[in-house]
């Protein structure tokens, strides 16, 4: 951002103001079963030599862009073949998040469509035709309390038969096998006045359970209540991506000589959640299982950039559990990294020095979009 900033002056402004947003992928499979006059007017086709083989074709609703959110496009969509709906009332309950508990409401949404299965010759001329109707009734934990709006969208459907398209010969089959899925876009959104410097977001992941519970919310508030350990988290200064490996030197402070590897993936979405790390070394494996998100660090270091995080993790052999502070460097003269793991009491078990990189390359970059 530079010094831009000292030009702007405080405005209020009108917006809608984001609760929680969840992206998700839900699947069904459906078993189509022919008619008996459709399985009559298939053989006859396949006894015709012209018209084999036979193709085995779905044809999924046209759905909207994922922008703009309002769904408008000046390409024609079929929202009566697909619906997206609340079922009942939301629910409060108390889920258990980051070592403690936090309010939230569980809805239930169904997901339906309508998809046109055909059976079409070698010429493209339709044999038989029929619809089918697929749904998917899913629960979700969302921050939606009073005050604000729940906005269900379908951003994209597929449709695909596992046991094969085409038909060959007489006897036709009487059934087949559909998978269809749904990609659903989950907002909860209010209408607020903001005073706001932002960075843009990203959904998270559909990844709370919780135990319904008894009771109702009143928040004394103007503007319903954030829910800020849901939603939004907090993002990544930088991320990193790639597999690395070097010699640890005892003389460097390693605790164990030999070839030491790791894989690293940290903040995949601009997010810490989804993060992975492995490490090996002769007969160590370690595979980290949380990261911490106040430890996630990144600075500039001799003309590169250098990433520090902390997190939980097990042994893969024994399964024993222990911390670890992961260092990377990424230079024009190639990675280095270190590794700590890190006992119960506090005690540094295991280090493997700074390790210069001889193999493989992890990169490094800084997640800041205005400098």
């Amino acid at each position: 951002m530079g010094n831009n900033h000292k030009h702007l002056q405080d405005e209020c402004i009108r917006v809608q103001k984001v609760y929680d947003w969840v992206t998700d992928t839900l699947n069904v499979r459906k078993t189509v079963s022919f008619t008996p006059e459709q399985i009559v007017a298939i053989e006859e086709a396949l006894d015709d030599p012209s018209r084999r083989p036979l193709r085995l074709v779905t044809k999924v609703p046209k759905t909207p862009p994922a922008f703009p959110l309002t769904g408008e496009t000046s390409e024609a969509a079929c929202p009566e073949l697909y619906l997206c709906e609340q079922v009942g009332e939301k629910r409060d309950v108390t889920v258990a998040l980051h070592g403690g508990f936090s309010e939230a409401q569980l809805v239930e949404l169904l997901f339906t469509t309508d998809i046109k299965v055909q059976v079409v010759d070698r010429n493209g001329v339709i044999v038989v035709e029929q619809l089918v109707n697929a749904s998917v009734f899913e629960s979700f934990v969302l921050c939606y309390p009073d005050g604000t709006d729940l906005y269900c969208r379908i951003t994209k459907i597929f449709a695909r038969i596992p046991t094969g398209t085409v038909l060959l010969n007489s006897p036709s089959p009487t059934s087949f096998v559909v998978d269809i899925t749904f990609c659903v876009d989950i907002q909860v959104e209010a209408e607020v006045k903001l005073e706001v410097l932002a960075k843009f977001c990203s959904p998270r992941e559909n990844d709370l359970n919780a135990e319904e519970s008894e009771g109702e919310m009143c928040p004394e508030v103007v503007f319903p209540q954030q829910c800020p350990d849901i939603y939004p988290r907090p993002g990544c200064l930088c991320r990193s991506r790639g597999t690395a490996s070097g010699l640890t030197c005892e003389e460097d402070g390693a605790t164990e000589a030999g070839r030491v590897t790791i894989s690293v993936e940290i903040c995949p979405n601009y997010n810490l959640s989804g993060s992975r790390f492995q490490l090996s070394l002769n007969d160590t494996g370690y595979t980290a299982t949380e990261f911490t998100q106040d430890t996630l660090s990144c600075d500039e270091y001799a003309g590169g950039l250098r990433l520090t995080v902390s997190g939980r993790g097990t042994l893969d052999a024994s399964g024993e559990q222990y911390k670890f502070n992961l260092a990377i460097v990424e230079t024009a003269d190639g990675n280095q990294f270190e590794v700590e793991l890190i006992d119960r009491a506090g005690n540094k078990v295991f280090t493997t020095g700074v390790v210069k990189a001889d193999s493989g390359e992890i990169a490094i970059e800084n997640c800041l979009q205005h400098q």
